[in-house]
């Protein structure tokens, strides 16, 4: 995938084709442990599990040609729910969430749908701290299901929420999402997560779980970073 900032590779076996992110491929960052952006990966997915929510292909760590990393199933897939249009032309049942100018200087905006599934992508993205949900890594499914790929800059200790997904802002998280994160919460401590991410991150996330039951509704932007990656595709 040659538009990827790590290694990324997709691999097929005689059944099946998978995205495979080795450790080797794995380019150093400032501000995430090196080496631990492919467990990750595999701990989205299992939090995504111990929610019930279905909302990452599964993804395992396994032993690849270059070594180990995350290997995810791959989706027959495209982006739907996010887009860029010209001012004037979100369709109306769509939530913008901002206006600037693209590379030819012509005004833009960027807007999604407003869809539960697609919240709940966004409750999911607080929850774990995702701090690079492109438009991009939201995929509608040739059953016209929603996933989320691409969780390698998750689980931080620190808060460093950056999505496109800002769409209900202060709004309420919907009562059953609240009930499953409330049931997750017991799930975590024993579960294959405390192996994937430091003690540090597992007890962030704990915090960040307990804030959002608390809270009950969407997170906003914080001042103290950029709230939006870029690009945003």
């Amino acid at each position: 995938m040659v538009n990827a900032s790590n290694s990324t590779l997709v691999v097929e076996d005689e059944a099946n084709r998978y995205i495979y992110k080795p450790e080797s491929g794995e380019r150093p960052l400032w501000d995430f442990p090196d080496g631990t952006l492919h467990k990750r990966e595999r701990a989205a997915y299992v939090m995504s599990e111990l929610l019930g929510w279905n909302l990452v292909p599964q993804t395992r760590l396994s032993e690849g040609p270059y070594g180990v990393g995350s290997l995810q199933n791959w989706l027959e897939a495209q982006v739907t729910v996010v887009d860029i249009f010209t001012p004037g032309q979100v369709p109306k049942d769509w939530l913008t969430i901002i206006t600037g100018l693209d590379e030819t200087g012509a005004e833009v905006t960027l807007a999604h749908a407003d869809e539960p599934r697609l919240q709940q992508i966004a409750v999911f993205d607080a929850l774990i701290n995702n701090a690079d949900r492109k438009a991009g890594h939201i995929l509608t499914d040739q059953a016209g299901n929603l996933f989320g790929i691409d969780h390698g800059l998750t689980f931080h200790e620190e808060d460093k929420l950056r999505t496109v997904l800002w769409g209900w802002i202060n709004q309420p998280i919907p009562a059953s999402l609240i009930l499953d994160l409330e049931n997750a919460m017991e799930k975590i401590p024993a579960s294959e997560l405390t192996a994937l991410l430091s003690d540090d991150e597992v007890s962030a996330l704990l915090t960040r779980l307990e804030k959002l039951i608390e809270a009950k509704k969407m997170p906003a932007p914080s001042p103290h970073w950029p709230s939006v990656p870029w690009p945003v595709f």
